[in-house]
């Protein structure tokens, strides 16, 4: 139903059964991954001398608490309302007084409640046919008349609001209840004075108070299993988190809550495999090509069908395949000027190292026509290096093709039995100093193409990562770490037995 991964965060619905009066959000913090050192024996051995894993596991994770419109104040807002000059709402001014009569602590993680009209209420996807039909409004979206009046009046507001019927205002305001989790990565000075003001929305809550139903941006996930990246300007910043949504339990129907609790965690269960995020290899990175033939124009015969090769690098590992051909296409003129659609798509899928620039991958086309006695001809070839950064591009290729330098001789046997193929190598084409002196070429159409990259690879600030000098897993680690522990407490145990019965042959 939802494409869910740690790159995509999707938008869900709970429709809820009776009005939302409470509600619970946990967000779970933990750095990126990356290679762990060995633990230190006295930071993490409990009373009976064996070592706490979970401690180790979780020493790192931070716990965020948060109440259904509960306020809590960055670093900013603190300074910002204990000045009164800068309260002018009733928002501000009830927060000036909160600041005042109790000590707020700055939090990294902070909320924006539906006070403070962080951000703007979803529109009513529900569409409902009543009386509010027949408001000027409504009227105005039948005629197509709100854009262009919005678009003369967008500067003012207060304008544009008086083709809006009170009832529609109204109602649009209470019908909505925000709230916003979101992170404080702003820049302070030592007295927390703020110099560059950064916020970075993890979580938004809007609850419907007339359909009573909650929308969720993103959906609660796993933080070990498939976390969510924080997303800056710049890239991915060094944290992870995860987000867990806590509803009020009701009184009645407690089996049905059960019920849909155990059912919740069977799917889970069972996706958890399909969920999981895997990325590529430690020092590697994965290319994902696709790329996709487009058109042909302006060839001198009917029924064209491209062939292609692609030849891969030494540095570039790949399993797809790398030769194929389009279908035979007819064609049809556009503005006096032959055309031929295809819409063919290759799919690549390559891995290189991170520690290389890989040189671009050699593609080449030969647009061949057929007739109806069986003959095929060379109408001409291309040739497109293709680079391995991410982005999308498109491309008009000029083709060409070689004839015979006497060209009685040429056409004749072009027309008979459909020429001959001079290219005995396409290697000619990326390197023209390779090219036979026995014949010519002659400029023929366009082949059209369009292509899209997407690179993965380990990366901290937008850096892709070296491969580590030991590769081993953070499990691995952790197992090693428990049997020298493990050894450790051993060896300690047999010494302490030892001196104790020196101290008792002593006494």
């Amino acid at each position: 139903m939802y494409d869910f991964d740690r790159n995509n965060k999707r938008t869900v619905i709970y429709w809820l059964k009776q009005p939302m009066t409470d509600l619970k959000i946990k967000i779970k913090f933990k750095p990126q991954s990356s290679i762990i050192s060995l633990p230190k024996y006295e930071d993490f051995v409990t009373t009976s001398n064996k070592v706490d894993l979970e401690k180790i596991e979780t020493e790192k994770i931070e716990e965020y608490d948060f109440e259904w419109q509960e306020k809590v104040f960055s670093a900013w807002e603190i300074n910002h309302y204990k000045d009164s000059h800068n309260c002018i709402s009733n928002a501000d001014l009830c927060y000036n007084d909160m600041l005042k009569s109790r000590h707020y602590e700055p939090q990294k993680v902070f909320t924006y409640i539906n006070e403070d009209n962080y951000l703007p209420s979803p529109f009513n996807w529900k569409k409902k046919v009543n009386k509010s039909f027949f408001n000027v409004t409504s009227c105005l979206e039948k005629l197509n008349l709100e854009e262009r009046i919005g678009s003369v009046l967008r500067d003012s507001s207060s304008m544009h609001h008086l083709f809006r019927s009170d009832e529609n205002i109204t109602s649009e305001k209470e019908q909505w209840i925000g709230m916003h989790v979101v992170l404080d990565d702003s820049l302070y000075t030592n007295d927390s004075q703020l110099l560059v003001k950064r916020e970075y929305v993890l979580l938004s809550l809007h609850y419907n108070a007339i359909d009573n139903y909650l929308i969720a941006t993103p959906d609660a996930n796993d933080l070990t299993v498939n976390p969510y990246d924080v997303v800056t300007e710049t890239g991915l910043s060094d944290y992870q988190y995860g987000v867990e949504i806590i509803f009020e339990e009701l009184e009645s129907d407690e089996e049905l809550v059960t019920l849909l609790k155990n059912l919740y965690k069977k799917w889970e269960h069972k996706h958890k495999r399909l969920l999981n995020f895997v990325p590529p290899p430690w020092g590697s990175a994965k290319v994902y090509v696709t790329f996709e033939i487009l058109s042909a124009t302006d060839f001198d015969l009917d029924n064209i069908y491209i062939e292609y090769e692609i030849k891969i690098p030494e540095e570039v590992k790949c399993e797809s395949s790398l030769r194929g051909r389009t279908h035979v296409s007819k064609s049809i003129n556009i503005e006096d000027s032959s055309h031929w659609n295809y819409g063919h798509t290759i799919e690549l899928e390559l891995e290189i190292s991170i520690d290389i620039d890989a040189p671009p991958l050699q593609m080449f086309f030969e647009a061949i026509s057929t007739d109806w006695w069986g003959r095929h001809r060379t109408e001409g070839y291309c040739y497109l290096p293709l680079l391995l950064s991410s982005g999308y591009n498109t491309k008009r290729l000029s083709c060409i093709r070689p004839e015979e330098m006497n060209k009685v001789e040429a056409d004749s046997r072009r027309f008979f039995v459909g020429g001959c193929h001079l290219i005995k190598d396409l290697e000619v084409l990326s390197k023209p100093q390779l090219q036979s002196a026995d014949f010519t070429y002659t400029g023929t159409g366009y082949i059209d193409v369009r292509w899209s990259t997407i690179k993965q690879a380990h990366t901290i600030g937008g850096q892709d990562l070296p491969a580590p000098a030991d590769s081993s897993s953070a499990s691995a680690l952790l197992q090693g770490a428990e049997a020298v522990l493990r050894q450790y407490s051993q060896a300690r145990a047999k010494l302490a037995a030892a001196t104790k019965d020196l101290a008792e042959g002593d006494g």
